[in-house]
């Protein structure tokens, strides 16, 4: 060390090579005779928050060797400074793992605050520049697909079961895809998890026809659920009836008939002296024939009324004559949308935002259908997908829901149109998935009546108290990791007592009986992998946007476990 230069900004230390010879980087002979010096500037990890630059004077020498083309070279200092480098090898390291973890813009501002002067596009430039590894060839490996874009663009995650880290990334979820990455490794896999897709299996059936495929034990479950949702779905006017036979052996509380004192109601544009009276009798009303809200709209409702309120003191503090300053402190508010609000006149209303699905590409083709009397969802879905269409029918179903008449929607629940009849108000009733999961966990918290609900749904809809013995007693044939207990259960849902959704799921696993007897025999799922999919979420959103393949590659196979 020549010399130390401290500033408010920056600490430069000189520093000087004591080695009296040097080695060629070509013959590796030992040279003596110095050619010339120039000084090299690196930046290295800062002190106490202020940045550091470690200047030393690099020499020249002569190659004396005479069979040696190289005939000067620069002396090389690896441990301080790599060839070319403007970095020190352990600022560079955190560099790079600081990339790992925040990304290109999060992380250059982190590093500002720690007192390294970087970019995020060179945070990137150096997550790019890291060395590769090579060909992982996992024992036991689990396969999960996740997405670029939701509904549009997908991907698959390879994890190795036994290190528990992330082997690979591919571009797409296709089989061919998946196949050729397998038949590439030179060692293929004993053991392969997956979810039930049939892409998956016929990859590597076709590329590791040994490899043993275990079905992931947590879609087992979701699938019986599903299938009892879908049975309760064509149940839906018993699952009225069973609601209206319980609001009737339990009357809600009804209002008095007696006159109660109530304030005045002044409506607007009416002058106070024509307001209703403080007595009003009240006509006894059940509460039941109140069309009730779901909680989703009156959440709407609440949050719209506390949005009016917000704009009315507002507009009552500009009256007032208070600055726009004094306003948005007082209202904690930015001028830009003080002035919207001041500008707007009346109560701006927040308009509806449309999403774009994958569905809105056909839109032209599903009405001309439509046109034609096709009212099926499951029939116009197969229609789109010979069109290139790719999502579910469930997403068919609700694009087409609105071009429904009311006559029909009544048709679709199971009830029929009275004429000359009023249509009556609508009942509120649980969501099929919320009653499926009542029905199958017995210590789910229940809300006012549910008990009710289920047991009068035992008593008088046979379909749906099998349908829910059945899935019950799946999940603790799985949970007990018992195959005798499932091929019983299986047995008895491919009985004519059964339903018809029971059936279906239980030829699915017999279908797939190999790899459900061995996520029930084997200690491997893919729950891992579900993880690995949950980070890799993680990652993508930290990263704006820029989660390109080659990067979201690096950063999620070399961050995290």
């Amino acid at each position: 060390m020549e010399a130390v230069r401290i500033t408010p900004t920056r600490i430069e230390v000189e520093l000087r090579c004591t080695v009296e010879a040097a080695s060629c980087p070509i013959c590796h002979v030992l040279s003596r005779r110095v050619h010339s010096r120039y000084v090299r500037a690196v930046h290295d990890l800062p002190w106490g928050g202020t940045p550091m630059v470690l200047r030393f004077s690099t020499r020249r020498f002569f190659c004396d060797h005479t069979d040696c083309g190289q005939a000067i070279f620069a002396e090389q200092l690896p441990a301080l400074a790599a060839r070319r480098a403007r970095a020190t090898p352990r600022l560079s390291r955190a560099l790079e793992r600081i990339g790992l973890e925040c990304g290109g813009e999060p992380g250059q501002r982190l590093c500002g605050k720690l007192g390294i002067t970087t970019s995020g596009d060179t945070i990137l430039r150096r997550l790019r520049a890291m060395p590769r590894e090579g060909i992982h060839c996992g024992n036991i490996i689990g396969v999960d697909d996740f997405a670029f874009r939701r509904g549009q663009h997908y991907g698959t995650i390879i994890v190795d079961h036994e290190s528990g880290g992330v082997i690979d990334l591919l571009p797409d979820r296709t089989s061919a895809t998946l196949e050729a990455w397998v038949a590439a490794r030179p060692v293929a896999p004993a053991v392969v998890t997956r979810d039930r897709s049939g892409v998956y299996a016929k990859a590597i059936g076709a590329a590791a026809p040994d490899a043993v495929q275990v079905a992931d034990r947590w879609h087992l479950l979701a699938n019986c659920r599903e299938a009892l949702v879908r049975l309760l779905d064509r149940h839906h006017g018993s699952i009225t009836q069973a609601l209206a036979a319980t609001q009737l052996n339990n009357p809600p509380a009804t209002l008095s008939d007696t006159s109660v004192d109530t304030p005045a109601l002044e409506l607007p544009g009416q002058d106070a002296s024509v307001a209703t009276a403080a007595t009003t009798p009240v006509i006894t009303t059940p509460v039941a024939a109140v069309p009730l809200l779901s909680n989703c709209h009156q959440h709407s409702i609440d949050r719209r009324a506390l949005r009016v309120a917000r704009y009315e003191r507002v507009m009552e503090l500009h009256r007032q004559g208070l600055s726009q300053r004094a306003i948005m402190l007082e209202m904690k508010m930015c001028r830009r949308q003080l002035m919207k609000l001041l500008n707007a006149g009346v109560f701006p209303e927040r308009a509806k935002t449309h999403h774009t699905q994958q569905v809105d590409q056909y839109i032209d083709q599903l009405q001309l259908r439509w046109a034609e009397g096709v009212r099926n969802a499951r029939a116009l879905t197969k229609y789109i997908r010979t069109l290139g269409y790719t999502g579910g029918h469930d997403m068919v179903r609700r694009r087409v829901a609105p071009w429904r008449t009311p006559t029909e929607r009544l048709r679709l629940v199971g009830s029929k149109p009275k004429p000359r009849s009023p249509v009556p108000a609508r009942l509120q009733r649980p969501s099929s998935d919320r009653l499926s999961w009542l029905i199958i966990k017995d210590d789910m918290a229940r809300r006012a009546g549910e008990t009710d609900l289920l047991a009068e749904l035992g008593k008088n809809c046979e379909p749906i108290r099998v349908g829910g013995e059945l899935a019950r007693s799946f999940g603790e044939a799985v949970r007990e990791r018992d195959i005798n207990l499932l091929t019983a259960w299986t047995q008895r849902a491919l009985e004519t007592t059964s339903t018809r959704d029971m059936r279906g799921f239980a030829q699915g696993l017999l279908r797939n009986w190999p790899e459900v007897k061995a996520a029930i025999e084997l200690p491997w799922s893919n729950g891992r992998t579900e993880g690995h999919v949950n980070r890799l979420k993680l990652i993508k959103r930290k990263m704006f946007g820029r989660a390109k393949l080659d990067l979201l590659r690096i950063r999620v196979m070399a961050s995290g476990p």
